[in-house]
């Protein structure tokens, strides 16, 4: 296939892709936004924070933030994946712009690992991990089914659990580094 041709071919896939993006954000404007469902997730994208941020030991500021940006960044980057290889779908996004829940992956996941890395730092991270990854498969996306905000396609909770365990070890990791001057002992 010549460069041209080539050019053309994705061009036109591209042009198919933003009609049926300006469909999409049509279609959440008139139905999604501000709806009580888009509320909810507005509260969920920010009331966890503010009890983080009241609640948190002041000296593991650096240490909790590195870990919450780094389980977000990898919980969007995976959640796009998903999204874009149709595994589920998020019926009531924040954002038509941003392809994953945005409250799932900047709040919902993040807010509980800074919880379990400070508190109980002397349990096994394995355990916490253990306990992170059963809430999140088996509490929270449950949770979040019967919201109607997740609905998974073709995924399991059951796949979501040692992909849990596993964010939540790395986090621990990055939490505790000592190559960031890490407080946590």
């Amino acid at each position: 296939m010549e460069t041209l041709e080539l050019n053309n071919d994705i061009l036109k896939t591209y042009s198919k892709y933003l009609d049926s993006h300006n469909s999409f954000v049509d279609t959440w404007q008139q139905l999604i936004l501000f709806s009580p469902r888009w509320w909810l997730g507005f509260i969920l994208s920010i009331l966890p924070w503010i009890l983080w941020w009241k609640l948190h030991n002041r000296k593991y500021t650096g240490d909790l933030l590195r870990t919450g940006f780094f389980i977000a960044i990898i919980s969007l980057i995976l959640d796009s994946i998903g999204l874009q290889i149709g595994l589920w779908i998020y019926p009531y996004n924040m954002f038509p712009f941003i392809t994953g829940y945005f409250p799932w992956d900047l709040t919902l996941l993040p807010f509980p690992i800074m919880f379990l890395i400070e508190y109980k730092p002397q349990w096994s991270p394995l355990l916490k991990g253990i306990i992170y990854a059963l809430l999140a498969a088996f509490v929270g996306e449950p949770i979040a089914m019967g919201l109607d905000l997740y609905k998974p396609v073709q995924w399991s909770n059951f796949y979501s659990f040692p992909i849990y365990f596993l964010l939540f070890v790395l986090s621990n990791k990055v939490a505790k580094s000592k190559k960031f001057n890490s407080c946590f002992k």
